[in-house]
């Protein structure tokens, strides 16, 4: 990683901490890269907006055109179709630029015919200033961890909500009903135990901001660079439980048990565990799992299950099903293949 101020710190190009007015950009290729969250003139309205990250590392040297797979846009699009009075910001943890004019790319296209939809990067390095963890960020432990995209992933999504409020979903879900009208301040359990975070609801002031402020604290206090579950969901569980001075199944006993936030039951977003990845894709579970899932507020994936099991447009299965219905657009621009 290369800075002005830090120079090489590792051998990589990750996450650097440059400016787009130090890149010696052609008046082109300005109007291409995204805007900074932080500088934009239409910021994200607080507790209003939808969050999604991409954190996969691009140096800003090689000018990375953003692009989507199918199923990363029919999340994106699955919240705004059924969110629309609600901002859907997808953030991007390295430099980005929008295609030019003679590289046309349809799933984006989908995407960007939806007005609630707003493209932007940030810079890492500014966006954990000002806040409990810039100190603990510039000691540079993340940067060494062994599942560097992971573990700023689970980072990312805790300072988006301490700074603007709102909910993070992962870009691994669809979305089957409204969110604007559930209250903010809530998670999902996986099960009686473990509470997760692919989905995260935090208001911007009062109970939430206090949440994502102690949810950043023990995110540095009990870093782990070797395992890859230690500062996600191991995390959001050990800060609700000691928040709310109950276990996971007494929180999901008596809804009303931690006061101003809320952890709804696997059915929410978690219907099935990932094991059962294979029965979103597998036509012959199409029947139970759409019991299964009937009141579900949106599907989980599990990408990192199953990513490499695409399926043909068109099956019966549950996966095909709900995309043709909260993405219809990027199902039809989808190709052969999803």
């Amino acid at each position: 990683m290369y800075t002005k101020s830090r120079g090489y710190v590792k051998e990589y190009q990750c996450y650097m901490d440059v400016d787009p007015e130090d890149l010696n950009l052609t008046e082109e290729e300005e109007s291409r890269i995204l805007e900074d969250v932080l500088f934009s003139e239409f910021m994200p309205p607080p507790g209003r907006t939808i969050f999604f990250h991409e954190t996969r590392c691009h140096s800003p040297l090689s000018q990375y055109i953003l692009n989507l797979t199918a199923r990363q846009a029919c999340a994106i699009e699955s919240a705004a179709l059924n969110n629309p009075n609600f901002q859907v910001y997808v953030l991007f943890a390295s430099s980005t630029y929008l295609p030019d004019d003679d590289h046309k790319d349809p799933l984006l296209d989908a995407i960007r015919s939806y007005k609630n939809v707003q493209f932007r990067q940030l810079n890492i390095w500014r966006y954990a200033k000002d806040t409990p963890i810039e100190d603990w960020f510039k000691k540079g432990d993340l940067l060494k961890s062994n599942f560097l995209t992971e573990h700023t992933s689970d980072l990312l999504r805790l300072l988006t909500l301490y700074r603007f409020g709102g909910i993070y979903l992962d870009l691994d879900v669809v979305v089957l009903k409204s969110l604007e009208y559930v209250p903010l301040n809530y998670v999902g359990a996986h099960d009686n135990l473990t509470l997760g975070n692919a989905v995260i609801s935090l208001e911007p002031r009062g109970v939430g901001h206090d949440i994502a402020k102690l949810l950043l604290i023990d995110y540095q206090k009990n870093y782990n660079g070797k395992e890859y579950v230690s500062n996600g969901p191991s995390l959001i569980t050990r800060v609700i439980r000691n928040y709310c001075k109950a276990t996971t199944k007494e929180l999901l006993d008596d809804p009303k048990r931690c006061q101003g936030f809320k952890v709804f039951n696997p059915t929410a977003f978690f219907p099935l565990e990932w094991p059962q990845w294979r029965h979103f894709i597998k036509p012959e579970f199409l029947n139970d799992t759409l019991a299964r899932t009937k009141d579900s507020y949106l599907i989980h994936l599990w990408n990192k299950a199953s990513f490499q099991t695409l399926f043909k447009v068109g099956s019966n299965n549950v996966y095909g099903k709900y995309a043709e219905l909260h993405c219809p657009k990027t199902y039809a621009a989808a190709g052969e293949y999803f």
